[in-house]
């Protein structure tokens, strides 16, 4: 898998949010340089322990910003965020389990939702925030 490279066309317009996706986007990389390199399960695990948290951060900070100025996609976008949540804590569920998990698996979901919602979704409430923050 080829690292993730921010372009403008993922900019959401809440300079706030263009960060933290920036950050996740870090964090992917994270993952898929541990791959190449063959790191041990623990790297992964942390790697992907960190990129759990900071995914809950950001979610918390856009649902907020949401909530506040009455976006009304707010419900399908909290819906969105939570299928993300699970999936990641069921793979953590699975490395602490000691089960076999393709690490190729989890990068194909992890990156491919946040591309897709980051392109589609989160494309919504840029230009309704920017107008409220801006």
């Amino acid at each position: 898998m080829q690292l993730l490279v921010w372009e403008d066309r993922f900019s959401v317009g809440i300079r706030e949010f263009d960060q933290h996706h920036k950050i996740l986007f870090e964090m992917i990389n994270s993952l898929i340089i541990a791959k190449e390199e063959t790191s041990g399960p623990n790297v992964i695990k942390n790697t992907l322990e960190q990129l759990h948290l900071y995914t809950i951060f950001h979610f918390t900070a856009e649902e907020a910003m949401m909530k506040h100025f009455e976006f009304e996609g707010l419900d399908d976008h909290i819906e969105e965020h939570q299928v993300l949540l699970k999936k990641v804590e069921d793979y953590q569920t699975k490395i602490a389990d000691s089960e076999e998990i393709s690490i190729d698996e989890v990068l194909n979901f992890v990156a491919g939702w946040v591309l897709d919602h980051t392109l589609g979704i989160d494309q919504l409430y840029g230009p309704f925030l920017s107008h409220r923050t801006g």
